[in-house]
């Protein structure tokens, strides 16, 4: 299917827009929506939909739930708006419809003729080229933040994953856009074991460091590990099912495109990169392959 490419540019500037045209809905049109991927999120918050009319955001009405297949507006706005954009919504009690889209867009798709399609071109941040990028990792057990200086394994290393390449220093391997400068999104790792997703942190770029760092209550003592992404369960693990000690190998490493802000303990969506973890600790890494089929696809109709 061939897909409308957005820029990111184009996405991202619709984070710009602060004007809402007059609303006198009279309900006359109906908006089809056909959205495969769409997943319920969590109590805090809700789906809206908005048309943009000359560059000015309409909103189509807010939602919960995932398999939605229409909402009204006006005939007269439907006719003239260039494309229909899903953002993630901060829930409140009234449900009324807000003047602005927020920053977490999931897509905007344009509209040609009276059908918009949905589809890596359209996903909303930084994925307009997805299917022209080769988006892969590398992850590996080790356990680097409670290794003291000059020493490279202590034993446990089946309790820490990192994503990148190991060595001395490991290398920045996640082949993913930058999203440091992408408002209301974040990457956030994660490694899933018996069924049980556990969290190795957020990041903005792939090539560096998680936010926490520095603060993670799991990792150890020695130091903060290396400057990629990644998590040592090795301490305050009390709850989590790794109290008797942490054992990642055969699990699953996952890295998930959140919204921010995120009320879910869980991953979201969009998770563009997952892999098998094997048996064996660093030296020995484990491809990331592209997900793509988690991504939204499907039509918008007017």
């Amino acid at each position: 299917m061939k897909l409308t490419k957005l820029t990111l540019a184009s996405l991202m500037g619709l984070s710009m827009l602060v004007a809402c045209a007059d609303d006198d809905s009279t309900d006359d049109g109906n908006l089809k929506l056909n959205i495969e991927g769409l997943e319920a999120l969590g109590s805090d918050f809700v789906y809206e939909g908005w048309l943009i009319v000359n560059g000015a955001p309409v909103s189509t009405g807010r939602f919960v739930d995932p398999a939605l297949k229409s909402q009204s507006a006006d005939q007269d706005i439907l006719d003239q708006a260039a494309t229909f954009v899903l953002t993630i919504e901060p829930a409140d009690e009234s449900g009324d419809a807000l003047a602005a889209p927020s920053d977490s867009k999931m897509f905007g798709a344009n509209f040609d003729g009276d059908s918009a399609a949905i589809g890596y071109g359209t996903i909303n941040p930084g994925f307009s080229n997805l299917q022209n990028v080769d988006i892969t990792g590398y992850a590996f057990l080790r356990t680097p933040t409670d290794e003291p200086a000059g020493t490279e394994n202590n034993g446990n290393d089946k309790a820490g994953i990192w994503f990148g390449s190991p060595g001395m220093p490991p290398a920045a391997d996640l082949k993913l856009p930058d999203l440091s400068n992408t408002p209301g999104w974040t990457y956030e790792g994660w490694i899933v074991k018996d069924g049980t997703p556990y969290s190795t942190g957020t990041f903005g770029d792939p090539q560096a460091a998680d936010d926490n760092a520095s603060t993670s209550k799991a990792k150890g003592d020695a130091n903060d590990g290396p400057p990629i992404p990644g998590e040592d369960f090795i301490q305050n693990l009390e709850g989590t099912g790794f109290a008797g000690g942490a054992d990642l190998r055969g699990g699953t490493a996952v890295i998930s495109i959140e919204p921010v802000p995120d009320d879910s303990p869980m991953p979201f969506k969009l998770k563009p990169l997952t892999g098998a973890i094997g048996q064996g600790t660093a030296p020995e890494r484990y491809l990331l392959e592209a997900n793509i089929g988690s991504f939204p696809t499907g039509t918008i109709t007017r």
